[in-house]
């Protein structure tokens, strides 16, 4: 049996509602569902979800009745915080991607001496909903929060590890350790907070104020990835060592 369709919406209640275009049109035009047909809809920032169906095409608008909402069944539960430098073009879409789909819950851009780009307006809207897409797409029922871009040094030590539950790592190609020997903490831990660099790296003095943060420079592997690829990489690698945002 195919897995129902699911669709975001803003706000997620029980009865009778019209869908917004964007909504609409991915129901009925992209997945050609009818009257009567059934699907999810989901409200991404509340991570609640509801079986729902069409109730009435007419023209172009689609009115959709929704069941009583429930707390969504895929949703992350422990807090992966992706600290990501801003690259060039728009790579960050991948990234927040990536990010959605393997169980981060708040991804920060961030501005560091080595970054080729500045943040440019309107990104954080459109990475926001990129992460909405990703979520849709995955299956996932909530989202990660997808702050405003700061500045690298603001945001490292906003974020950093206050507690025994809590992980910081900054991902270094030259650290002398690898991921794998945090596998005891990642167990154990409520959260984790990664650094990632922008093309060219972090400079020795980024390094010197994450470690003076608590953060613990290690490496993915002996390869120099790319900037956009490192995320998934390094999420990968967590659910691996046993850290499951899912649970």
């Amino acid at each position: 049996m195919r897995p129902l369709v699911r669709v975001p919406l803003g706000a997620l209640v029980e009865g009778e509602q019209l869908l917004d275009a964007a909504a609409a049109h991915y129901l009925t035009r992209v997945h050609r569902l009818g009257p009567g047909d059934p699907f999810v809809a989901f409200d991404p920032v509340l991570a609640l979800e509801a079986d729902a169906h069409i109730a009435a095409l007419a023209g172009p608008r689609v009115r959709v009745r929704c069941e009583a909402p429930r707390p969504a069944a895929l949703r992350a539960v422990r807090a992966l915080v992706v600290v990501q430098c801003v690259a060039k073009a728009d790579k960050l879409d991948a990234v927040v991607r990536d990010a959605t789909e393997l169980g981060a819950t708040r991804f920060v851009p961030a501005v560091a001496e080595r970054s080729q780009r500045r943040p440019s307006g309107g990104m954080t809207a459109r990475l926001r909903r990129v992460a909405v897409e990703a979520a849709r797409q995955c299956g996932r029922g909530d989202v990660p929060v997808v702050d405003e871009p700061r500045a690298l040094a603001e945001a490292v030590e906003e974020l950093a590890p206050r507690g025994d539950a809590a992980v910081g790592l900054c991902l270094e190609p030259s650290a002398a350790e690898r991921l794998a020997a945090c596998a005891r903490e990642l167990g154990r831990a409520a959260s984790v907070t990664l650094l990632v660099g922008p093309e060219g790296g972090f400079t020795p003095g980024e390094r010197a104020h994450a470690r003076a943060q608590g953060y613990r420079e290690v490496a993915l592997g002996p390869l120099v990835l790319r900037a956009e690829t490192v995320c998934a990489a390094a999420l990968g690698g967590l659910a691996a060592l046993g850290f499951a945002p899912f649970g």
